[in-house]
């Protein structure tokens, strides 16, 4: 084969394990060869799915689905009343989370005609079902319940007329919680770009500003309801798009997607059913993905802990996110990508141990969620503290502008402890050469050799002198200058430099991407 073809063939074999599939199959534990299923639901953190099938004789049966390490579970038929008669059938929603289920009812005890109910889910049982009551529900109908990913924001739709199969003249509005409560401010309908007459099966997407809807008000469409995305941009709704890439003759209403907003989940004809599709959609109709991160704060017994959970933006330099731990621990936010963020916990106790990430978002083009345990405790010698916070400037000994938060949270615990700390600066991916190959080669060491040389002179005469042979090294090793930096810094935030030390380390590492540099502290005790 000769390098051309081997090129032509990389290139092929490239796009076809890079690119993105544009339809994607759900996997026969949703899609059952033999069963017709529709409408399905996705949590937006995409642990859980809800979906209806035709396994009874009237259709009516709504199955719920979570995930386990990656794979979908075999579906669990909902209970009554969960699955009614009484219900709007496909107006089935999830929190975020997936851990709590919003249908829509006309049972009685309601507000009015059709109303939206809540369900919690606890192990494997589901609560019995709230109402959501005034201001959401009124004596018209309302149904399709989505919410935005802190829960704070419901986006929902209200007609004139419903049965158990469809809806009619309907609008979308869209209400916001009062702070400090669970209760909903009253319900605020979109703008008329939006409501035309009939619109139905909001979606609101993770990024909050990306909202999906279905239509047969809008443009002549392709045939019956038709899928719309319209976003909110500076405080106004966008006129809303025809959703082209998943239209078809047929009425396309009940649709989900997930927190990376790449594929959306839609219903379409398979080869012996109806089954479930992710289908990929286009840059400049999807939404901005978001990234869920999770985790407990315990101490070192496996026991929750108080703690303060912040997040910053670190482009603005503005707190995004202040709150404290559920009283099992937990904790769970979500970060829009685009942007650059630093998340700490720290302690009530300054005393204690804390903890401190930051997450890139600008180019990162698969979002994966984020677990994470935090484990605070009282310092105490031997305890390490990586230092993510603390990055220097490519090929430089300059911090980047983001260290002052983790030298103020560094400088804090110092200040209140009585231990001695060892600053450690280790290197993954340590360079050498004798020629500059590389800008990240910036160090020299000069090795001088003395040596006698002899040469005749031009009336023949022979002489000697010394002469001085330089031999010039480069590497990237600045770990002990880095450290020293560091050093300074604290020093200058009042730490005495006789609690201070160094510890330093280079190793080779061929692979570029693994080439970092680690910056850790350890505490010590202190010397008498």
């Amino acid at each position: 084969m000769n390098r051309a073809a081997v090129i032509v063939c990389f290139l092929v074999l490239s796009h076809v394990v890079f690119s993105q599939a544009k339809i994607r199959r759900l996997p026969n534990s949703i899609n059952n060869p033999s069963i017709n299923v529709f409408a399905p639901f996705i949590s937006l953190d995409g642990s859980s799915i809800l979906f209806t099938s035709d396994y009874a004789d009237d259709g009516t049966l709504v199955y719920f689905s979570q995930r386990e390490s990656g794979d979908w579970k075999q579906p669990i038929e909902l209970p009554a009343p969960l699955n009614s008669k009484l219900n709007f059938m496909k107006g089935y929603s999830l929190s975020p989370d997936g851990k709590t289920l919003y249908i829509t009812s006309a049972k009685s005890g309601g507000v009015g005609g059709y109303d939206i109910w809540s369900s919690d889910l606890s192990g494997s049982t589901w609560s019995p079902i709230k109402n959501l009551f005034l201001p959401v529900n009124t004596k018209g109908n309302e149904a399709c319940a989505t919410f935005t990913p802190d829960g704070n924001t419901i986006y929902f739709m209200r007609c004139e007329k419903m049965d158990m199969q469809k809806a009619d003249n309907c609008k979308i509005f869209m209400a916001t919680k009062k702070p400090g409560t669970n209760q909903w401010n009253e319900p605020v309908e979109l703008p008329a770009n939006v409501n035309t007459g009939n619109s139905q099966a909001p979606r609101i997407a993770a990024d909050a500003e990306t909202l999906i809807f279905s239509s047969d008000k809008i443009g002549q469409g392709k045939r019956g309801m038709d899928l719309f995305v319209t976003k909110l941009v500076n405080g106004s709704w966008s006129n809303p798009v025809s959703l082209d890439v998943v239209n078809t003759e047929k009425d396309d209403q009940y649709v989900s997607l997930q927190a990376n907003g790449r594929y959306l989940l839609k219903e379409a004809p398979g080869k012996f059913k109806s089954e479930i599709q992710e289908y990929l959609l286009p840059d400049n109709l999807r939404p901005r993905g978001v990234m869920k991160v999770e985790g407990f704060v315990k101490d070192p017994a496996g026991k929750p802990t108080p703690g303060y959970i912040s997040v910053f933006d670190l482009y603005s330099n503005k707190r995004i996110l202040s709150s404290r731990p559920e009283a099992d621990g937990s904790f769970f936010f979500y970060l829009l990508e685009g942007k650059a963020y630093e998340l700490s916990v720290d302690h009530e106790q300054s005393s204690y141990t804390y903890f401190s990430k930051h997450y890139d978002l600008m180019h990162n083009d698969v979002l994966r969620n984020d677990k994470i345990n935090v484990v605070l405790k009282p310092i105490a010698a031997g305890d390490e503290l990586e230092l993510s916070g603390l990055q220097f400037l490519p090929h430089t000994l300059e911090l980047d502008n983001n260290a002052d938060s983790e030298l103020r949270r560094l400088t804090r615990l110092m200040k209140n402890v009585p231990l001695n700390f060892e600053v450690q600066v280790m290197l993954s991916g340590y360079l050498e050469d004798s020629v500059r190959t590389s800008d990240d080669l910036t160090e020299m060491i000069i090795d001088s050799t003395s040596v006698v040389l002899q040469r005749v002179d031009s009336l023949g005469q022979l002489s000697t002198q010394d002469s001085v042979v330089v031999k010039t090294r480069f590497h990237n090793d600045r770990t002990q200058k880095q450290a020293a930096v560091i050093i300074d810094k604290l020093v200058t935030a009042g730490i005495e430099p006789g609690r201070l030390n160094v510890f330093v380390n280079a190793r080779p590492e061929d692979v570029p991407e693994n080439r970092k540099t680690v910056i850790k502290v350890v505490a010590r005790p202190k010397r008498n």
